[in-house]
């Protein structure tokens, strides 16, 4: 076939998969093809549109590397399935044992190491120095990816014994993105700790895409990826068919950034309201609908802007007000246009239960406004005869879980009472949504899975856990497995004999016991390795939060076996990342006030013997003495900083932190001194700016 008529197939294709409002999208209208790959709409990615290969050795590579590979070297067809539309493909990766390096240098910026498509570790930089979101700066870029590349040469775990030193393909995401000279250097750096022999880039949706869909149990997937931004845009679309994905449509909506913008002006999400007390009074009383009126943050600060909002929007319900200016807000976005709502603003500035309301209406015409965006893709693709079997959802804004719960809900078969071959099976989150997880989805750009493996523990083990022996031999630590095992943590838990027989026992009637065992979590959840776990009385959320010096809105999420899940929420709701905000059920909450937020939701971790077996098993034996197979769940880390990741640094939270009962550590339980030390100051940086703007009517 020519050339020519390959292309028009293609284009073909691509005008078939539109955008939801039924225009054909522009081939390039969010992309600059001269300095990232191939940003094309209805065109696959992945393992058969790569950017185009560089060598680090080369001066001119970054010039090659912003020059993608030709759209048109494939063609477009897959097999129908029955039922859902697509089935496997035969395809069997041509790379399984090549070794990959893959790179993400932005915010949560992460190494990862692989053989072939299976995933040998991640090595999140904010775990190893200590700062929340971390974002390699110029300052201190050598020394700290250095540092990064030779902790995942000594300390990365292979299947199969020692990792590779010599890759054949290394990979970056979001190449060009920050700063050019940044982007250019990193495989130089890394060439001096391993050996790479070709570089590739990977644009940012793209790997959130990959990543998710081939982690995800379906064999074909409407994926949504969105957040507040990429080299390729801020939402984007791509249909999952087999192991092959493509990209069939994008729009100008950066939901991240009005979300987070919203939260920049609450001093509960904030934590500063003298920032508020300056800006008020520049609002305008009259005149104006709209303001740009703006409070910039540091970088590192914003970042956790949404999740608190998130958690704040749970304590009042919606202002119909507020409510119907964000929608006018939203629907505005799509224009490029995110001012706020002057009316918003006034109730911001009038009093706390007026910006709990405004966090509420936020909260809740964001899952308004995404579910109908997605019903609109799922119905074009009905009308195309494209069946599939489930909804993907990644990027940093499917971190709203109550969203999440929502399209679960409405818009798939998963609590039907019967089969319903007509719509997606389930709602698919990955353990790491936000842009912890880019790196794998450049590796699987190459490499796609064909055996789905596991990704929620694929950390790194205590950095200095060599120590281990030696402090617990200091403190007078005692091995749990001597003590009774699980068996005895449960009693410990259920605040039986145990518990009693412990002289802090008469300060609280249950403990609450640091577990720091194994591999560390990937992603942004802590899931049971490095995890603050009490049994949910109605004072245990109070305490944690206290614990880790947050607001006292935060929701502390429940772990749950899975036998239990029916018995909490009505239907077995699995959630195994923390993906998800079911409703509890109200005799649950009534017995169990420590369970639930304050809407009555609970952003829950499912866990079956097949996900973790030693967590399972301790939940089982918590609800053989309480009644209930679940503990509340938090992070393990202190404030301002990211999960903890040290022997050194648990055990000086366990010497200074008076809500803290125990630490266990791998097998060893250790108990706090008669007299607990002074806490060393750990000011966050926060980094505000205030900027006054005049207000102006768009």
């Amino acid at each position: 076939m020519p050339m020519r008529a390959i292309f028009a197939f293609v284009l073909q294709v691509a005008n078939v998969l539109h955008a939801v409002d039924g225009e054909t999208v522009g081939q390039d209208e969010m992309c600059n093809p001269n300095m990232f790959p191939s940003c094309k709409i209805g065109l696959p990615i992945g393992r058969k549109s790569p950017g185009t290969s560089w060598s680090s050795n080369s001066t001119t590579f970054a010039v090659k590397a912003s020059r993608a590979s030709l759209p048109w070297r494939r063609g477009f067809s897959y097999k129908r399935n029955d039922v859902y539309g697509l089935a496997w493909p035969t395809w069997t990766s041509l790379g399984k044992t090549e070794g990959v390096l893959a790179i993400h240098m932005g915010h949560d910026a992460q190494i990862v190491l692989a053989i072939g498509s299976r995933i040998q570790c991640v090595l999140e930089l904010e775990r190893l120095f200590g700062r929340r979101y971390f974002f390699p700066k110029l300052d201190d870029f050598n020394k700290n990816w250095l540092t990064a590349a030779e902790t995942v040469r000594d300390q990365c775990e292979c299947e199969d014994g020692a990792c590779p030193a010599t890759f054949e393909y290394g990979l970056i995401v979001d190449f060009g993105m920050y700063t050019r000279y940044q982007s250019t250097l990193l495989p130089k750096l890394m060439d001096t700790v391993f050996s790479v022999k070709v570089w590739r880039s990977v644009n940012h949706h793209e790997a959130h895409a990959l990543m998710a869909y081939h982690s995800s149990p379906f064999r074909s997937a409407f994926i949504l990826s969105f957040d507040g931004g990429g080299n390729d845009g801020t939402f984007n679309a791509f249909l999952g068919h087999g192991l092959d994905i493509d990209r069939i449509g994008r729009r100008n909506i950066n939901l991240g950034k009005i979300y987070e913008r919203i939260g920049s002006f609450l001093p509960a999400v904030t934590g500063l309201p003298a920032v508020l007390d300056k800006f008020c009074p520049t609002v305008r009383k009259d005149g104006d609908d709209w303001s740009d009126g703006t409070i910039y943050w540091q970088a590192e600060k914003r970042e956790g802007f949404a999740g608190k909002l998130m958690g704040y929007s749970g304590i009042r319900a919606p202002s119909a007000e507020a409510s119907r200016w964000f929608r006018k807000m939203y629907q505005r976005a799509e224009e490029g246009v995110y001012d706020m709502p002057v009316a918003v603003l006034h109730m911001i500035c009038d009093s706390e239960e007026a910006r709990q309301a405004v966090a509420a209406s936020a909260q809740d015409e964001f899952a308004k406004f995404v579910q109908p965006l997605v019903a609109g893709y799922l119905l074009q693709l009905k009308l195309k005869g494209i069946k599939v079997e489930g909804i993907v959802l990644v990027g940093g804004c499917a971190l709203n879980v109550l969203t999440n719960q929502i399209i679960r809900e409405t818009l798939t078969s998963f609590t039907s009472e019967m089969p319903d071959s007509s719509k997606p099976k389930d709602v698919y989150v990955p353990p790491a949504p936000n842009d912890a997880g880019l790196a794998i989805g450049a590796v699987w750009s190459l490499f796609p899975p064909t055996v789905q493996q596991p990704l929620q523990y694929l950390g790194f083990r205590l950095f200095d856990l060599e120590t281990l022996g030696e402090h617990a031999k200091e403190r007078g630590a005692q091995k749990l497995s001597d003590l009774g095992g699980l068996e005895y943590l449960a009693e410990l838990f259920a605040g039986g004999s145990a518990w009693q027989a412990d002289p802090r026992s008469r300060m609280n009637a249950k403990p609450i016991i640091a577990v720091v065992r194994g591999r560390q979590e990937f992603g942004p959840r802590a899931l049971g390795h490095r995890s603050l776990l009490a049994f949910p009385d109605a004072d245990m959320k109070d305490r944690m939060n206290r614990i880790k010096f947050r607001q006292w809105y935060r929701p502390a999420a429940p772990m749950i076996a899975d036998e239990a899940l029916e018995e909490i929420f009505g239907h077995k709701f699995r959630s195994a990342y923390m993906e998800f905000a079911p409703l509890v059920k109200e005799d649950v909450r009534k017995r169990f006030p420590g369970l639930s937020h304050f809407d009555g939701t609970a952003r829950h971790q499912s866990v079956g013997k097949e996900d973790e077996p030693w967590i399972h098993a301790l939940l089982l034996a918590v609800g053989k003495r309480t009644g209930l197979a679940a503990l509340i769940n938090t992070s393990f880390n202190s404030k301002g900083k990211p999960i903890t990741n040290t022997v050194e640094e648990s055990l000086e939270m366990l010497d200074t932190l008076e809500d803290l009962d125990f630490v266990l550590i791998e097998d060893w339980l250790f108990r706090p001194p008669a007299v607990r030390k002074p806490m060393k100051e750990n000011p966050e940086k926060l980094g505000v700016t205030y900027v006054e703007q005049n207000l102006t009517t768009t």
